[in-house]
């Protein structure tokens, strides 16, 4: 199942500018960013002294706690929704 995220910038009262993106194609995205950086966390993690194993348990779960969450950003000169 691939989710889609959509992002909604009105332009004026009537017309609306609404941009579909899909969860599948961010991921991909930011796969090797991913791999990149898995290193320097395990030194950093090392460095300070927490187990890389539970750091990496701590994100997880802080992640999965963020499914469903719906942000609303309002501002006088416009309104952005992120659902």
């Amino acid at each position: 199942m691939i989710r889609c995220y959509s992002v909604v910038v009105p332009t004026t009262p009537k017309r609306r500018f609404c941009l579909w993106i899909p969860l599948l194609l961010v991921w991909v995205l930011l796969l090797p960013l991913v791999l990149l950086l898995a290193p320097l966390v395990f030194v950093a993690c090392l460095a300070v002294g927490v187990d890389p194993l539970r750091g990496v348990a701590a994100y997880w779960q802080l992640f999965n706690a963020l499914r469903g969450l719906q942000l609303e950003v309002d501002d006088p000169g416009g309104q952005i929704r992120i659902t």
